[in-house]
Order: C-alpha cells, then structure tokens, then sequence
C-alpha cells in the first residue's frame, strides 16, 4: 500500500487539548504527541481545526523531503524505537528488549506488542506464552494492531490458550480496523468456511478484497479479477447504465439464474452475488459455492465465461470479482 498524505491523514495520531492558564496564555492549546506541533485559539473547535492543519502541512514537508514519518504513538520516542527495531534485526535482543521495555513504561502500545513477540518467539528471553499474552492484551488497550493480529493468532491456533474462534475473529476485526493486512486474510479465510452464512461470506469477501489490493499475494491468487485492468475505449450501454440500481440488479440476477447458475449446478456448485456498484463503475462481486470452490478450472475458464456473459448483458467496462 502507498503510503501517501491521504493515508497518513487517516492515521489515528493522538493530541491532548489543555484549557486555561498555560503556556500561550488563557487560551485552549492543542498538542500533537507525536510531532512538535501546536495549535492555541480561544475557541476550543477552532483550536483543533488549526492543529490539524498545522498537521496536514508538516506531513506534506516530510513526503515532499522523503523523510520517514512515525506511525501514532511512536513520535517523540520515533527514534528510540527505530534503535531498538536494528538492534532486534542485528539479533541484539537484550538492546531491543531494555529499549522496549523502558517505552513500554511510558505507554508506547508499540513497545508492548514487540515484547509480546519477543516472548512468543523465546527471543533473548524464554519462551513464555502466558507472559506474551500479557504484553499483547496490555497493547491491545491502545488499540494496537499487531497485539491484536497476535491475539487472534493464539486462539485461532491454540498457543498458550484454549481455541477460541470467536475470540479469534473479534481480535482479527480489530486488526482488520486498523488497516493489518495479514489480519484481513486469515479472518477472510475463516468466515468463507462457511459459504452459505450470506453475511460472514460478504464480510470475508471485503476483507480478501482489502488484503489482495494491499498486495497479499495469496489473497490475490484467491481472488479472481484482481490482476484485470478496466477496460477503456469501449462502446458503453447507455440504456443499462441508465436504469435504476434496482433496475440493474434483475437484470444481472436474471442473467446469472438463467446463463449461469444452471452450468454450475449441473456440477455441484452454485454461485452468490454478493455485492454491486454501479457508481462511479460497474462492480460486480460473485462468491462459489459447492464444488467450484478451490476449483482451479473456476479461477480461470470460468470466470472467462461469467465476465463474457455479463459484458454483453452489460457492456465491457465492468469489474468482476469472483472468489
């Protein structure tokens, strides 16, 4: 994923708002923790509004100069946590560890999920899954996404804990929220274990989707149609694309009942709609069912079919998704 100004500006940095007598008078001040950035007005709104301005242009200089940007609540200590990351890859682990272990202390929700890791691993320090589960839940407070994903992983797999499933999938949810793509492909791949859960395959469906375009390469190979470019230069069908979403939507249901479903049915699969845009382009999201699933005939000749049959129902400049 491209980490440009508008992901950065999406990133949840932490600020303290200060009231009354302080530094720049009788006024509201407002602090970014993670950057040396202030903002005071006597209105408390506009105090933030300025804050977050000051933010947007500092961000902007740091791009533009192809400097490194810390992640929310690394700041003030970014550089800290950049010597303790060599030290950990050098494989100086007691260096790693007296650094994260000192962040820890000061709330850094970073340095919690790191010697969570360490503990999981038995990295300069003995393997402890129950002192790791800790660290994890301790960071997971903070909303941190890597205890979270780790989290999930222990239940999901049962390392110093019972299985736990559910528990699993609301940690992975949790990463999934903070944009973790790793996190988004294991939760995708338990909720399509089911595919007759119409809401878990949707679900599963957003987040194979969200990991293949942030370039997981599994999820890419699950996910037929990622790798098609949409087509351009091509006579568009004006009375289709001017019909009502509803409108839309029988036509395609139509199309699948009466061209598609009855070939995959003939052997033992099926296929579900799982979601359609039609704004600003045609989307069409379709999930397998029954013996197409995993069918590596479905991945390719199949969906040649599909795509063929909803470009003369529609017009070529659709995206189709099948997984």
């Amino acid at each position: 994923m491209q980490k440009d100004l508008e992901y950065y500006l999406s990133l949840d940095y932490p600020f303290e708002t200060y009231s009354g007598e302080n530094e720049v008078g009788d006024a509201f001040l407002v602090e970014f923790f993670d950057f040396d950035i202030k903002a005071s007005s006597e209105d408390f709104d506009e105090a933030v509004e300025l804050a977050h301005t000051y933010l947007e242009e500092h961000l902007k200089r740091e791009l533009k100069a192809k400097r490194e940007i810390p992640k929310p609540n690394e700041g003030r200590r970014f550089m800290e946590h950049r010597t303790a990351l060599a030290a950990y890859k050098n494989k100086d682990f007691e260096k790693a560890y007296s650094i994260w272990e000192e962040e820890a202390k000061l709330k850094n929700d970073q340095a919690m999920a790191n010697l969570g890791l360490m503990y999981l691993k038995g990295e300069g320090v003995e393997k402890d899954y129950s002192i790791a589960k800790d660290w994890f839940e301790k960071a997971s407070s903070y909303d941190n996404d890597s205890a979270n994903f780790n989290l999930a992983l222990m239940y999901q797999t049962k390392i110093g804990v019972e299985e736990d499933i559910e528990k699993a999938k609301e940690y992975f949810r949790k990463a999934v929220r903070k944009n973790h793509t790793q996190a988004a492909f294991r939760l995708a791949l338990v909720l399509l274990q089911d595919r007759q859960n119409l809401d878990g395959v949707r679900e599963g469906f957003d987040c194979m989707l969200k990991a293949a375009k942030n370039g997981h390469a599994m999820a890419s190979i699950q996910l037929t149609g990622i790798d098609k470019d949409l087509a351009t230069n091509v006579e568009l069908n004006e009375h289709f694309r001017a019909q009502t979403m509803e409108k839309q939507l029988e036509i395609i249901n139509d199309t699948l009942d009466r061209f598609i479903r009855p070939i995959l049915l003939k052997d033992g699969g099926n296929i579900l709609l799982i979601d359609y845009v039609n704004e600003p382009e045609i989307e069409v999201r379709l999930a397998y069912q029954g013996a197409c699933v995993g069918c590596s005939i479905a991945s390719t000749g199949t969906y040649e079919m599909i795509k063929g049959t909803l470009e003369k129902v529609i017009d070529p400049r659709v995206r189709l998704y099948i997984l």
